[in-house]
């Protein structure tokens, strides 16, 4: 028996190569997988966006854009130390100020302002008299403004059909703002000189009449004599109060300079000393110093120890002297000190009393007098204001200049035809990619064996390409109703290599012998487990076993069907109920080198003789005679036949029909035969189109290889 050494184990090749692939890798193949499946409809949609973006690149009206910039800074004042003009330079410099101008570029005054050209209006106007809100906002759709960023410049574009004329209106908005903004604040500024002037000429009035109350008052209280003498006690006042705090300062320094002295003299210290004492204190140092000198080395009796102490008995009844004639002198002093301030203290008061009576008498007074000060601040204050907007006004300066007036554009900014067929070529590939991947994720039925293996966690056993895909010249050469064994029609062919495999996987499913009672089944009906059953028996019998195909699918059987059109006489129903014997059921004359069992009549109860002591005899018997016993069963979900007969073969193949049969059928087929303890062998994909994107890889390593083959013979 020849196997494939190509083969790993009971898996495909692409699986076997998986073991070792990262699951990103799994991944971006997956993606790859779903992109080739669905290439022809990626390819026509990103061709349909292509075509539109062309058509709508190429039909569309070109549109001009004319650009004009401003720079907008701070206001420069005319007068640096003007107040007003200091408070328009503050506004310019606020952090709004630019967006605030900006938005005022697109204020439909400015607008209403522009259109009052006869010119302009016609372009936006049309047939119409007058100004409305749909012309304005059809020269505003025709209008952008840019800011440009860290920057306190601005573009104004305008993009109109007609390049000149584009240019031309750009050009006007930049002018118009300007003379606009430059109107607004004269205006503004007028109005604030008409108002000061009103508040102006109400002063006036009012300075004059005080002046006329004051003189009045003045006059009947005789305030000028009194505002003189006024004068004069304030100053005296004044002056007695600075006198009395020397005094007071004077007095507390000579109370503290006695008490220091006296303490001091009296606790036998140096207290308060002139000079003259400080020099006999000194002498008397010395003296002393000596003294102990020769005190160390002499007796008191020596005549110098005598001399020296008569000497310093005379200095310190020299230095008492000195220090109380001091303290005696300090003593007078702060007496002397002390009468002072008394003597000021009472000049203070009669003072006070004088300034008190004086300012009653001139309260009055004085209310008119600061009412008439204020007033005439306050005229000063209106008059230099005046002044002052009268110099701005007659100015005319702005704190925006032109920086570039627009030309006329040479080429059209609308349609930009590259950028159209770009946005169409990148929308269609993001909508043909949405699309294959929201159709994959639709698509919830079985397509690759990786999905089998990962969804069922059972091993691929192989993939059988769909028959229509290869035609043979020995297809003619054999009856009609067995064109469905490819195995027969066409060894060298796609579909029989892919039979060996599944072979292979099955001999090798096992560990130790190789099962020998293989039941093969499906989830449901049409998913082509006869036409496996059909084949996989020719597949094993050319590689010299001996192998017996039962056709257990008592309700509906199609072996004999397929093989030779109807199913006729005795077969598995009769042999169970003893009716016949095997050598009366088993035919080998229909397919070469296989013994087939009919299914027989159609039973009341398939599903108790499928169970039966009988059924199993019969198997055990036929693994005696035979290598192989294959047999070909009802669907797993719509009857139970196959889930009863699973528990006595040595291993269940389930076939599933790739791209058709959904991922949920699939896993229930499976979970009611292991609720059984059956032994699932593997899966088989049938049926598949392995031109898909689905099946890149089989497409790839198999399909081209035999057609390079069977290329090369033709060539032979």
């Amino acid at each position: 028996m020849s196997e494939l050494p190509a083969v790993v184990r009971n898996l495909p090749p692409q699986i076997g190569f998986e073991e070792h692939s990262t699951a990103s890798d799994v991944e971006l193949r997956e993606y790859w997988r779903i992109l080739v499946k669905y290439r022809k409809l990626l390819v026509a949609i990103v061709l349909g966006f292509l075509v539109v973006s062309l058509i709508i690149a190429f039909t569309r009206t070109p549109l001009y854009t004319a650009t004009a910039r401003l720079r907008i800074g701070s206001y420069d004042p005319v007068l640096p130390s003007a107040q007003v003009e200091d408070i328009l330079q503050q506004r310019t410099r606020e952090s709004n100020f630019m967006e605030t101008q900006v938005r005022e570029l697109e204020s439909r005054s400015l607008v209403a302002r522009i259109l009052q050209d006869e010119q302009f209006f016609k372009v936006f106007g049309e047939d119409k008299a007058e100004l409305d809100e749909r012309i304005i906002k059809k020269y505003l759709d025709s209008v952008k403004i840019n800011p440009v960023r860290r920057t306190s410049l601005v573009d104004i574009q305008v993009t109109l059909k007609d390049p000149s004329l584009a240019a031309t209106i750009a050009n006007a908005h930049v002018d118009s703002f300007i003379e606009w903004t430059r109107d607004s604040r004269v205006e503004q500024q007028s109005r604030g000189i008409q108002y000061l002037k009103t508040q102006a000429g109400e002063l006036r009035n009012k300075v004059a009449s005080l002046e006329r109350e004051m003189a009045q008052y003045a006059e009947d209280n005789s305030i000028v004599a009194l505002n003189k003498d006024e004068n004069i006690t304030a100053q005296k006042l004044s002056r007695l109060n600075q006198l009395l705090t020397d005094a007071t300062a004077k007095r507390i320094v000579a109370e503290k300079t006695y008490e220091e002295a006296l303490a001091g003299h009296e606790a036998g210290k140096s207290g308060v000393e002139d000079q003259s004492t400080q020099s006999l204190r000194t002498e008397l140092g010395r003296l002393e110093a000596e003294y102990r000198q020769l005190g160390e080395k002499f007796t008191g009796e020596y005549p110098r120890m005598k001399q020296l102490s008569s000497q310093i008995a005379g200095l310190k009844n020299s230095i008492d002297g000195q220090q109380g004639q001091i303290i005696t002198g300090l003593k007078a002093k702060m007496e002397a000190a002390r009468s002072e301030e008394a003597q000021l203290k009472e000049e203070l008061e009669l003072q006070k009393s004088q300034a008190f009576e004086l300012s009653r008498s001139t309260v009055q007074y004085n209310i008119l007098n600061r009412e008439l000060e204020t007033s005439r601040e306050l005229l000063d204050s209106i008059l230099k204001q005046i002044k002052e907007l009268s110099v701005s006004v007659e100015s005319n300066a702005s704190n925006i200049s032109v920086v570039d007036y627009a030309l006329s554009p040479l080429s059209p900014s609308y349609p930009r035809k590259t950028l159209f067929v770009a946005i169409g070529l990148i929308l269609g590939v993001v909508v043909a990619v949405a699309s294959a991947f929201l159709l994959s994720y639709i698509d919830n039925t079985v397509k690759t064996p990786e999905e089998l293996t990962q969804f069922l966690r059972l091993p691929s056993l192989g993939v059988i390409p769909s028959f229509s895909l290869e035609k043979s010249e020995e297809e003619s050469n054999l009856p009609a109703l067995k064109k469905d064994v490819v195995f027969l029609k066409d060894p060298k062919s796609l579909a029989s290599e892919a039979y060996r495999t599944i072979r292979t996987g099955i001999l090798l499913s096992q560990a130790g012998e190789a099962p020998r009672t293989i039941l093969i089944t499906s989830a449901q009906s049409g998913e082509g487990k006869t036409t496996t059953a059909l084949n996989l028996a020719a597949c094993l019998a050319s590689s010299g076993g001996r192998v017996a195909l039962i056709d257990a699918d008592l309700r509906r059987p199609n072996v004999l069907k397929t093989l030779e059109g109807e199913n006729s006489g005795k077969g598995l129903v009769e042999l169970l109920t003893g009716q016949a014997k095997l050598d009366d059921v088993l035919r080998t004359d229909v397919l070469k080198r296989v013994s087939i069992i009919s299914s027989g009549r159609v039973p009341p109860n398939p599903a108790e003789l499928l169970g039966s002591e009988e059924m199993s005899s019969l198997l055990n018997s036929l693994s005696e005679h035979f290598d192989y016993v294959l047999i070909d069963c009802p669907p797993v979900l719509p009857v139970t036949d196959s889930v009863i007969l699973s528990r006595i073969v040595d291993g269940v193949v389930l076939v599933v029909k790739g791209g058709a049969t959904p991922k949920k059928v699939v896993f229930d087929a499976k979970k009611r035969l292991s609720s059984v303890g059956s032994q699932i062998l593997g899966v088989v994909l049938n049926d598949v189109n392995i031109l898909g994107g689905d099946y890149y890889y089989y497409n790839r390593y198999y399909y081209s290889y035999y057609h390079e083959e069977a290329q090369q013979a033709q060539g032979s």
